[in-house]
């Protein structure tokens, strides 16, 4: 099936074509702001299993703990990801 191109899309489509391809470099750091991503996602859904158990704990204390420990684990995923995110900064 033959899709066509709408006008709206023209001036987009312009724009890409007149930047061109990205450098070796530019590509790279394209290629860490996505593990950056990835690195933050990773640490969101292992803190969020924590809370999910932090929900379900026993008791109040083991409840505090879980909660605690799902956002070190959260605020070192955010962290990793900033570090890998000024590497590609510095690379565009």
């Amino acid at each position: 099936m033959k899709r066509l191109i709408t006008l709206s899309a023209l001036p987009a489509l312009a724009l890409v074509a007149a930047c061109g391809q990205d450098s070796a470099v530019e590509e790279t750091g394209d290629a860490l702001e996505e593990r950056a991503d990835a690195v933050e996602n990773i640490g969101d859904d292992r803190a969020g299993m924590l809370e999910e158990r932090a929900d379900e704990a026993a008791t109040d204390a083991r409840e505090d703990a879980l909660n605690a420990r799902a956002e070190e684990i959260d605020d070192i995923g955010d962290e990793r990801a900033d570090a890998i995110n000024e590497v590609a900064d510095e690379m565009e």
